[in-house]
């Protein structure tokens, strides 16, 4: 318990220090750059972020399964490396591609091939960068986690605007890109010194194997996402922008806590696939954990609630602070749905993971829906009470037909 003590702990700090450089970067980019250039380059970053992370085809969660047992485990890094870099530019070149007739505006941004090519590139690293944060967490390397993401992107993302002023929107969005990327591939080096084997891209029996379970994993990774993409839509839809940008503004304050809690998720579900016995006190260790990190956060959240809005204006905080609250208090139903999510990885019943996930998404999106034109608080309540569901659902699929073992299976045998 100890050492997952200490290495949430780090995670933690990881993503203070993250939140914190972000931060950072966009008053630096406040002040070096026209609020036009700043929402066109924020919009760039937020759509490269959701491509990296669409690019990572499975592979990020199907790697912290099999890399403890791989008979290849450097080559399974490069060739998972490989994957993730050409769909993160395929998906950046057609992307760009369309801008034309989504966003003119940005389409500008990106208006030749050379600039078309750059975010490509930029794309690409960034997926890079989101796959060996798994990577790190399946080997057990949370401290150069902590001194590359925490530390070595924040300093490069305050610096590089200073370099690139008057670059435009794309200079900004460079920045990141560059950040992010020149971290991507530092941590390839860096784990590639402390995995063994040949380094050519030569898959794994145990990555092959799991195809399937990538492809699931897939599939539930984008149901996950998929309300936090509508949700402002909705919210826009039914009580107009004004109360958009409430919501907005309160769902990025929450989702610090977010992302701590699934950080922790994360690192739970790597320390239960590296161990070979006693699975079973794993997982309950790390339910309790993600429990008491979840509500001792959404308690802070909810007093801080109106001193963090604040900071973004009066309007924010009279109305957002509620919905900033029951946002929190959704954090803690999104943490027993990651459980069960690690859970039904464990068990991996593909069929149980992706249909448990259906089930919330489509509960969070209905209610989302039909609350919506009763205020922000209300689709703040939806998005918890979905997450909500799917944990008991989780968690009553692998108590009664999805059951995992308490010793690690083989796996060299495709999961049922």
């Amino acid at each position: 318990m100890s050492r997952l003590m200490s290495n949430s702990l780090l995670v933690f700090v990881t993503t203070i220090l993250m939140a914190g450089a972000g931060a950072v970067f966009w008053v630096i980019a406040a002040r070096l750059a026209s609020p036009q250039d700043v929402g066109l380059a924020g919009s760039l970053v937020a759509a490269g972020d959701s491509l990296a992370l669409f690019a990572q085809l499975g592979l990020n969660i199907a790697i912290v399964r099999t890399l403890p047992a791989s008979s290849r485990k450097a080559a399974d890094v490069v060739t998972a490396a490989l994957v993730v870099l050409t769909a993160g530019a395929a998906f950046a070149l057609v992307y760009a591609l369309l801008l034309p007739m989504t966003s003119p505006r940005l389409a500008d941004v990106l208006s030749s091939p050379l600039t078309m090519a750059l975010y490509a590139v930029l794309v690409a690293v960034t997926a890079l960068n989101v796959l060996t944060d798994s990577v790190f967490l399946a080997i057990d390397r949370v401290w150069s986690f902590l001194r590359l993401n925490g530390v070595l992107m924040g300093v490069l993302k305050c610096g590089l605007p200073f370099l690139l002023a008057g670059a435009g929107a794309f200079g900004l969005y460079g920045s990141v890109g560059l950040a992010v990327g020149a971290c991507g591939v530092a941590s390839v080096l860096v784990i590639l010194r402390h995995v063994p084997g040949s380094r050519t891209p030569r898959p794994s029996p145990q990555l092959l194997a799991n195809r399937g379970f990538a492809a699931a994993g897939y599939v539930t990774y984008v149901l996950t996402v998929l309300p936090l993409l509508v949700f402002p839509l909705i919210v826009v839809n039914a009580l107009g922008s004004a109360q958009a940008g409430a919501y907005f503004i309160s769902f990025q304050v929450a989702a610090l806590l977010n992302a701590v809690v699934l950080s922790v998720a994360n690192l739970s579900y790597a320390e239960v696939e590296r161990a070979q016995d006693g699975r079973h006190a794993v997982v309950r260790r790390s339910g309790l954990l993600l429990l008491g990190g979840a509500v001792l956060g959404c308690a802070a959240m909810v007093v801080l609630a109106p001193y963090f809005l604040a900071i973004f204006g009066s309007h924010y905080v009279d109305e957002g602070t509620t919905t900033l609250r029951v946002l929190a208090l959704a954090c803690v139903g999104a943490a027993f749905n990651y459980w069960g999510m690690l859970r039904l990885r464990l068990a991996a019943h593909l069929t149980a993971m992706i249909g448990v996930q259906v089930i919330s998404t489509v509960v969070m999106l209905v209610l989302a829906i039909l609350l919506a034109p009763h205020g922000t608080v209300w689709v703040g309540a939806a998005w918890g009470i979905g997450h909500a569901v799917g944990g008991l659902l989780g968690y009553l699929a692998t108590a009664i037909f999805a059951r995992f073992p308490d010793r690690a299976p083989d796996l060299e045998l495709e999961p049922a």
